[in-house]
């Protein structure tokens, strides 16, 4: 298990360095540690020595370490790495240089509005990844919202995160923060992700006025006042609050979940324009309850726009039909006919209509319009009313729709280069550069790494750089025997293993192989097969004559010393407090340790319990 002191955790998984506690959470504490393989500074949560028999605690520290590493979004805080480590468990994640959202607002009060949206928008970027991977967070909350000196915001703590594609979000236990649980979620019934736009709701909420909207005596208080109560609006706690921004909040908070935003994507539309003159998604029509108090959710304003437009068109073609057959009837020279209108309709629609007056759809060009519909007719010619030959040619222009000026780079991170390929050329893109990197994370010849990033703009026909793992590496153990003991370690280092030096056996030969300061023994030996950031002990000789420092360990205080003056080596004694009154005068630990040789007149270091 875990000393409570963090310098005892030295090397986890020989690679990560703890350097310092940043932070401690309910079940597991954060440090700040060096990746000593990619020379990078890293947070290592590390699950608590009191859970790690708890197989429940283990499972949802395990679920949050695989949730984080199919994430891979600029919003949401990476995982490098995760296992098993001292009977317990560590995840090596991206180090965040700056400060929670919570601290920001205890510290600076109500953030300024256009600060408020631009949070907003990154936070929802981060769950509209989670919610296309089917996994709704249930604990956003100022606290897990990390923010970058450069103001770049980062979603962390998956703890509780559960998938949508298997029936596990209906708990009979409140999961969560009572400040920032939805309505549903206090009722313990079953969740989406909508729970995590109304605790988004809270978030701005909080970061308009620097207080939560409910507050009570106990988390059940609270949890009832979601349930029950309607919160005040900001503009009743705080002036010059933009309008539009305080019924976006609102909207975030509406009991029903139905009521809100039937996604973040949504949401992110009506924050990127709460401060033009465009309207907002919703309305106050966009709902009503029956006269039993039941409600009732309409059709959703594009759905609706949708259907009316194709009531238009068939009534539109319907009148154009009747309306230019009974003109062209009383045209006495059936050879000649007047040209229907065809503008503004669809062009499978047109060429029906061209057709009965035994007219043909001749298609002149196709190009982006933002106001009219893909493959609506944008132009006519001749135009309409004209008097033709039957059998004449009508030239169009249909429309493409909107111009696409970007695409949202797919996932491509734990799939095959083949898979890949396939994803990107349906997409649009292509691929770009393809380099290949160890890994322990991993298995060889899945993408561990891409650029751009998941979720980030491209140009169509873009390209998409990519990193394939080569698996775990491996380095075989080379012959230094003979070297010099700098030459040695220098070149050990440069292969990526960790020297660990000892003098444990006196060398007095004048063999030149044995010389003073050359390498006479390596562990593991040369030739052998181990990982990266491995531990190798080499031997160093010496011509003076040594002393071997004899086991001490648990010795009294008084054994300890007779036995190294028996021996002839000196020592010094440093006193440390203990738990237990058992481990008082007694060794507990020494320096060099046992079966270590040291000069004469050298002195060993007693760490004595106190």
């Amino acid at each position: 298990m875990f000393n409570k002191d963090f310098r005892e955790y030295k090397l986890i998984s020989k690679r990560y360095r703890i350097i310092k506690k940043i932070a401690s959470g309910g079940m597991a504490d954060i440090f700040l540690g060096d990746d000593l393989k990619l020379n990078r500074k890293v947070a290592v949560k590390i699950l608590s020595a009191n859970y790690a028999g708890d197989r429940n605690f283990v499972a949802r520290f395990k679920s949050e370490a695989q949730i984080l590493a199919r994430l891979n979004h600029p919003n949401i805080v990476q995982v490098y790495d995760w296992g098993e480590f001292n009977s317990s468990y560590f995840i090596c994640m991206e180090y965040i240089e700056g400060e929670s959202l919570k601290e920001i607002i205890e510290k600076k009060g109500p953030l300024p509005p256009e600060t408020v949206a631009d949070y907003a928008i990154q936070i929802s970027s981060a769950l509209l990844a989670a919610h296309k991977n089917n996994l709704v967070h249930r604990d956003i909350k100022p606290q897990n919202i990390l923010v970058t000196l450069e103001g770049k915001v980062k979603v962390t703590d998956f703890g509780i995160a559960k998938s949508l594609t298997v029936d596990v979000t209906k708990t009979l236990n409140i999961m969560g923060t009572a400040h920032y649980i939805s309505p549903e979620q206090a009722k313990g019934e079953v969740l989406d992700h909508r729970t995590d736009i109304y605790s988004l709701g809270i978030v701005l909420y909080e970061m308009l006025t620097a207080d939560v909207p409910f507050r009570g005596s106990s988390s059940i208080d609270i949890s009832l006042k979601h349930i029950y109560e309607k919160p005040l609006k900001p503009s009743e706690l705080m002036e010059n609050i933009p309008d539009k921004l305080e019924k976006i909040i609102m909207h975030c908070l509406e009991k029903n979940p139905l009521a809100r935003y039937p996604t973040v994507r949504e949401l992110i539309g009506d924050l990127q324009k709460y401060e033009t003159d465009k309207p907002l998604s919703f309305s106050a029509k966009g709902q009503n309850l029956n006269r039993a108090g039941v409600f009732i959710k309409k059709i959703r304003p594009h759905l609706a726009t949708i259907i009316m437009a194709a009531f238009m068109v068939v009534f539109l073609v319907l009148f154009i039909f009747y309306s230019y057959k009974y003109y062209n009837d009383k045209i006495s020279d059936h050879s000649m006919v007047s040209v229907p209108p065809v503008e503004n309709i669809p062009a499978e629609n047109a060429k029906e209509i061209l057709a009965l007056f035994n007219l043909n759809l001749i298609v002149k060009d196709e190009i982006y319009n933002s106001e009219i519909p893909e493959g609506f007719i944008i132009e006519q010619t001749p135009e309409p009313e004209k008097n033709i030959p039957t059998g004449s040619d009508i030239e169009v222009i249909i429309s493409k729709g909107r111009e696409i000026t970007f695409i949202l780079t797919p996932n491509l991170i734990g799939l095959s280069l083949e898979d890949a390929s396939e994803i990107l050329e349906n997409s649009g893109l292509i691929k770009g550069n393809i380099s290949k990197e160890y890994s322990s994370t991993f298995k060889e010849n899945l993408i561990m790494d891409q650029k751009p990033e998941f979720n980030e703009r491209i140009e169509p026909g873009g390209s998409v750089n990519i990193i394939v793992s080569k698996g775990e590496e491996t380095i075989i153990i080379p012959n230094i025997i003979g070297l010099d003991f700098i030459e040695a370690s220098n070149y050990l280092e440069s292969l990526g293993l960790i020297v660990k030096s000892t003098n444990k056996a006196p060398v007095t030969s004048t063999d030149i192989t044995n010389e003073t300061g050359k390498i006479i023994k390596i562990i593991p030996s040369p030739g052998t097969k181990v990982k990266a950031n491995s531990l190798v002990e080499i031997t160093i000789s010496t011509n003076e004559p040594l002393v071997l420092v004899p086991d001490l360990m648990n010795f009294s205080v008084e054994q300890a010393k007779s036995k190294l003056d028996l021996e002839g080596i000196n020592y010094e004694i440093s006193y440390i407090n203990t738990d237990y009154s058992v481990q008082e005068g007694t060794v507990l630990g020494q320096n060099p340790e046992a079966g270590t040789y040291i000069s004469p007149g050298s002195s060993v270091i007693l760490s004595i319990g106190s």
